[in-house]
């Protein structure tokens, strides 16, 4: 009966000792979700394009709006060469 006893227990402290480590696992995910939802919140108060940045050239975005207005219907006045001026 002793050897029965001594099984038992030794049965439930091995499911103590995995209940443990899982508590321990869950406990870190839950305070890594805490944090990332923290950053997010923090994050979401800022300037949706303050990490943005425009890389273009100040000629390609002139380019680019002339080509957008030229698809709106609107003319741009183009320059006249020197020899036509005269």
């Amino acid at each position: 009966m002793a050897a029965m006893s001594e099984h038992f227990l030794e049965e439930q402290l091995k499911r103590i000792r995995e209940m443990t480590e899982l508590m321990t696992r869950l406990r870190n995910s839950a305070a890594e979700l805490s944090e990332a939802v923290e950053r997010d919140r923090i994050a979401s108060k800022r300037d949706p394009l303050h990490d943005i940045r425009d890389f273009r050239t100040p000629s390609s975005s002139a380019t680019q709006s002339r080509r957008a207005d030229e698809r709106a219907g609107r003319q741009h006045p183009r320059q006249t060469s020197r020899s036509r001026r005269k």
